[in-house]
């Protein structure tokens, strides 16, 4: 496995509780990775010609010490880019978003990721993101906005007609980021609870849909990234974990991946979701007759297999 980029998924706290959160994370949950751990596994994937260092969460601006050292320890071992995904909380005045930015900026930081839409605006003013982007261009850090839509984009429900109305309060600052636009990945939290208000699709079709690959890029039998978290677990896609890098090398982990080891992605590479579902119904699995999108189903499947195969789906609940 060629790894373009590595998650560092430092913390499943978060300032926020949206709906749509495929970790299922909010402010109740403690913890974050250790410096330690974080040292180990950026030499692994310096060693591995990792590209990008991804800094994620939760919300990782809860700690933002360890953020600056991330960036830091990453740009003294020059990786070509070192991302940051944040809701932008930390910028609730232009001087502190200036300030801040400039401070990440000048350690390396090379690109910073924020989300605008009715799941995270719930939580965080727009004001705030927008002091946050306005900063990020003046420091010459390139921006780009995650926007979750329920359905297309143009389709009228009350969640797009707030994230609409949110990104165009952004005005002229659209012209300088790119704005990427999508339907939240129906897993996690979004499968437990806002599934309910999306649109279904019969299983019929769903079945027929192939697996639309890992979640960093790339498919299940050759991804062009990994997450781990603060737990160690490794992951092609949330909760899909492919071995813990704290009972073994981070890059042991990656050079030995071999998809046929694993019967759940085997069974996703092999044949999509139906090559899925045919393996958990000789287990007893009887599936609805509608799911949202293929990863809902594959998120509904996954937890039943769960018992028999443990690295199909690691749930929030079993790491804290």
């Amino acid at each position: 496995m060629e790894v373009t980029s590595l998650g560092l998924h430092i913390t499943d706290r978060c300032n926020a509780r949206c709906l749509h959160c495929i970790f299922s994370c909010g402010p109740e949950i403690k913890g974050c990775m250790k410096l330690k751990q974080v040292r180990n596994y950026l030499l692994d994937a310096r060693a591995l010609e990792t590209e990008i260092i991804c800094i994620t969460g939760g919300e990782p601006m809860l700690h933002p010490t360890l953020v600056k050292k991330i960036i830091s320890e990453s740009s003294r071992l020059s990786f070509p880019q070192v991302w940051l995904f944040t809701n932008g909380f930390w910028a609730n005045n232009a001087s502190k978003a200036h300030e801040t930015v400039e401070n990440l900026r000048g350690l390396g930081l090379t690109k910073m990721f924020l989300s605008v839409d009715f799941f995270h605006q719930s939580y965080v003013p727009i004001e705030f993101v927008k002091n946050a982007i306005e900063a990020s261009l003046e420091s010459s850090l390139e921006v780009d906005i995650d926007s979750r839509f329920l359905g297309k984009t143009e389709e009228k429900n009350k969640f797009n007609s707030a994230t609409h109305g949110y990104l165009a309060s952004l005005g002229n600052l659209l012209f300088d980021v790119e704005v990427m636009k999508a339907q939240p990945m129906f897993v996690g939290r979004a499968a437990d609870t806002l599934a309910k208000h999306a649109r279904l699709q019969p299983l019929s079709k769903i079945r027929q849909e192939k697996c639309p690959g890992a979640w960093a890029g790339g498919t299940l039998d050759d991804p062009s990234g990994v997450d781990v978290d603060e737990f160690g677990v490794v992951s092609v896609c949330p909760g899909l974990s492919i071995g813990n890098a704290l009972e073994g090398s981070l890059g042991k982990i990656v050079a030995e991946y071999d998809y046929r080891d694993f019967e759940v992605i085997a069974a996703l590479c092999a044949d999509g979701i139906e090559g899925l579902l045919n393996l958990a119904s000789k287990l007893g699995y009887v599936p609805k007759e509608a799911y949202v999108s293929a990863c809902h189903l594959c998120h509904e499947t996954r937890k039943f297999l769960r018992s028999t195969f443990p690295e199909a789906f690691t749930l929030l609940t079993d790491k804290v």
